[in-house]
């Protein structure tokens, strides 16, 4: 079992791990900050790419949560963006888009799995499919933060 921390009990708090939420659905970004907070994250949110590298290259994050499927620049040149300038922030893509049941083929319909697989090529760290729980977060941010 991982132990949920978001700052070890030797860790000054101006060590704490922060965390860079981008999703452009309010509630997503709501209830991620309130779970990551709980955990003992520092966290950001944005509701776009765009304001999210901003906020990246302003005050910096560890780790990035970003939905793949939003207006404007999707999740996967997000991903392209942030490796391009923060080589070393680990990132995790997560998606609820698309069909994600299988089903027959119709043209112009890109799965689930299709997103965020393309968001693995393009240096997502770890991928998680929507909905998901708070623990399996939890654990997939801390096994990145120990990497």
């Amino acid at each position: 079992m991982i132990k949920v921390l978001g700052k070890p009990e030797n860790q000054m708090d101006s060590d704490m791990i922060k965390i860079l939420v981008i999703d452009d659905e309010k509630d997503i970004r709501i209830a991620l900050k309130e779970i990551l907070e709980k955990a003992g994250f520092e966290v950001d949110v944005a509701s776009n790419a765009d304001d999210g590298l901003n906020l990246l290259r302003e005050d910096g994050a560890d780790l990035v949560v970003t939905d793949v499927i939003m207006p404007g620049k999707d999740g996967v040149e997000t991903v392209n963006d942030i490796r391009a300038e923060f080589a070393g922030t680990k990132i995790i893509v997560m998606s609820g888009g698309g069909n994600v049941a299988p089903m027959e083929y119709e043209p112009g319909t890109i799965k689930t799995s299709a997103y965020l697989a393309s968001a693995s090529v393009a240096g997502a760290d770890l991928t998680l499919t929507k909905p998901f729980g708070r623990q399996e977060l939890l654990e997939a941010i801390n096994t990145l933060i120990a990497e």
